[in-house]
């Protein structure tokens, strides 16, 4: 009975604010307002911008089954991108962001190599963000080896898993209840510029898609009795639904200097299938998801730049395993604002059902 209470707890928002978005939606933008002397908008103005992030993924597992005096338990997958360069196009609604490594791992840190591939698009005016976003990462390094290898002060060589990929797709929606005094996209977009300080409750949710794969057990071999029915776990695939509730805000100094966070969590659906090599396991629970992001930066007419941090976090955890993934950002971005006016062939798709739905 619980469960199924939990489901409806999870989709009842869903519906209440899709409903209040798709009316807010049937809005023309040309008839949307706000108050000016809080936020404002660069309207026809092509955005282009230079970032440089590391994008982090991080696995640790927990039994929680058995007695561990040694310590042996905990086990904590990471793989570091290292330092990725790309550029961010923005006109209007649409944001679109591509990058690349440009600083590469060095083998010498014992942490092996990484090979990444992240992609981004964005989508949304002032009342709301569409967020979608793929990441794919191989190679990950045991950061809990001290605890099991005696050799590590020595060699100091994490155990590694060349071969072990993390996957997430993400698509994240937010409303934001108070978007006519505060911009989310001043503090962490490019097309808006806080003027005075504000904040907002945030209502929305999250679809994702995570799989976590091995060619063999993704635990080493002395420390896979401690996990009983989890010793030879080669992957999990999960499927996601989340409603996710927060707030945000963001501190102005002199119309130019800012301060800018938020956070979110809530209850999530998930359909999990595990992979034990020889068998498979299909097991559906309700856990909880959420995000986390802090910006500061400097936000002119027409130049910006900002530092940012966050991190997408999921619960995994069973009866016998905790296992928590993140998929962490750490940014700095800078550009600046053309202003291009608004082209014809813009001004008829922005007459469209479409772009009125958006």
């Amino acid at each position: 009975m619980l469960k199924y209470l939990l489901s409806i707890l999870i989709l009842l928002p869903f519906f209440i604010t899709a409903q209040d978005s798709s009316a807010a939606a049937t809005k023309s933008v040309f008839t949307r307002k706000w108050d000016t002397t809080k936020y404002q908008k660069f309207d026809y103005v092509f955005i282009v911008g230079a970032f440089q992030q590391y994008r982090n993924f991080d696995n640790e597992f927990k039994q929680v089954i058995n007695k561990d005096t040694l310590g042996l338990s905990t086990h904590d997958y990471v793989a570091e991108s290292q330092l990725n360069s790309g550029l961010n196009f923005c006109f209007d609604k649409f944001q679109v962001s591509f990058g690349t490594r440009s600083s590469p791992q060095a083998e010498s840190a014992g942490k092996g190599y990484t090979r990444t591939f992240n992609i981004g698009f964005n989508i949304g005016d002032n009342n709301y963000v569409l967020e979608n976003y793929y990441r794919r990462f191989v190679g990950f390094y045991n950061r809990s080896t001290p605890n099991f290898d005696t050799t590590f002060k020595t060699t100091n060589q994490y155990y590694l898993q060349p071969n072990l990929r993390s996957d997430l797709f993400m698509s994240r929606f937010m409303y934001f209840t108070n978007s006519r005094k505060f911009s989310f996209k001043s503090g962490f977009g490019c097309n808006y510029r806080q003027l005075r300080s504000a904040a907002t409750w945030i209502l929305g949710g999250s679809f994702n898609v995570y799989n976590l794969s091995n060619d063999s057990s993704i635990f080493p071999a002395k420390v896979r009795p401690l996990f009983n029915d989890y010793a030879n776990l080669k992957g999990l695939r999960s499927i996601n639904f989340s409603m996710n509730y927060g707030a945000a805000i963001t501190i102005v100094i002199l119309k130019a200097w800012f301060i800018s966070g938020y956070f979110t969590v809530g209850p999530e659906q998930q359909w999990r299938k595990y992979n034990f090599g020889d068998h498979y396991s299909n097991l559906s629970y309700i856990s909880f998801s959420g995000t986390g992001r802090v910006s500061l930066g400097l936000n002119l007419k027409r130049f910006y730049m900002l530092g940012s941090y966050s991190s997408d976090y999921n619960l995994f955890n069973s009866a016998g395993l905790n296992f928590k993934s993140a998929a962490i950002t750490g940014n700095f971005a800078f550009g600046w604002r053309f202003h291009t006016g608004n082209p014809k062939f813009y001004q008829k798709f922005q007459r469209t059902k479409i772009y009125k739905m958006l």
